[in-house]
């Protein structure tokens, strides 16, 4: 293993668990919607711009013009029901907890999510060090606000910190995670069918999450709120793009 590559790896994922600090800034009646509409314009700006053009990238590498377009639609929708039978079993057992549902949903898509990036992370690392380390500093930021999406619903649905902590640091070894795969079965293996189909799920998972249940319950708790932050936390993403 190049422990240097998976060191970095690890890094830029252990910086979701900076998004866990929000719990000490504002007040409930600002935070709930606000951080729920910003952790939906961090999924929905990561799906449209990260996730759906990588896919499409990877897709486009293994068949011929036109079908991978198609190709990645298909597998957007998967990743949509997936979503959808996801919820709907997780609601049978969160009924009358809706935030809970939310956070918890939003760490399973969001480990799917960082599982690739810890993939790529360390992939790159282990080839170029410089872009490795550039694409590991863009990724941690964005797994900034992306703690922020886990932490502000579980903890308050549960009222308890330590909870939400241990929902963040279960996304945030998902990248390190990510990099041991690589390591043990990827590295001389990893097809771009593989990644394609991979992303494309995802971001019908974030695309489903975002659009069904973490905007309509902003919106329940501050219309205003929820879309200016839903707003903003697509400008954070975007700014980390244009910097790094």
């Amino acid at each position: 293993m190049n422990l240097q590559a998976f060191w970095i790896t690890t890094l830029a994922g252990i910086s979701t668990l900076l998004g866990f600090l929000i719990l000490w800034t504002k007040k409930e009646g600002e935070i709930i919607p606000s951080s729920l509409g910003f952790s939906a314009g961090v999924m929905l700006f990561v799906s449209l711009f990260d996730l759906i053009p990588s896919s499409l990238a990877y897709f486009r590498e293994s068949y011929l013009q036109g079908f991978h377009i198609l190709f990645c639609l298909l597998f957007i929708l998967l990743g949509g029901l997936i979503s959808f039978f996801l919820n709907d079993g997780i609601s049978q057992k969160y009924q009358q907890d809706s935030l809970y549902r939310i956070g918890f949903l939003s760490m399973l898509a969001i480990m799917l999510h960082n599982i690739p990036e810890g993939i790529i992370t360390y992939l790159t690392t282990t080839i170029e060090l410089k872009t490795g380390l550039l694409l590991s500093l863009s990724i941690a930021c964005h797994n900034i606000p992306e703690g922020i999406c886990i932490a502000v619903p579980i903890y308050y649905a549960t009222k308890n910190k330590k909870k939400a902590f241990q929902m963040v640091l279960l996304s945030a070894l998902s990248e390190p995670l990510g990099a041991l795969f690589a390591f043990l079965f990827l590295e001389n293996h990893l097809s771009n069918q593989m990644m394609g189909i991979f992303l494309a799920v995802v971001s019908g998972i974030m695309i489903a999450l975002a659009a069904t249940e973490i905007i309509p319950e902003a919106l329940r708790h501050s219309p205003k709120y929820t879309i200016k932050y839903l707003l903003l936390g697509m400008g954070v993403i975007f700014l980390s793009h244009l910097l790094f």
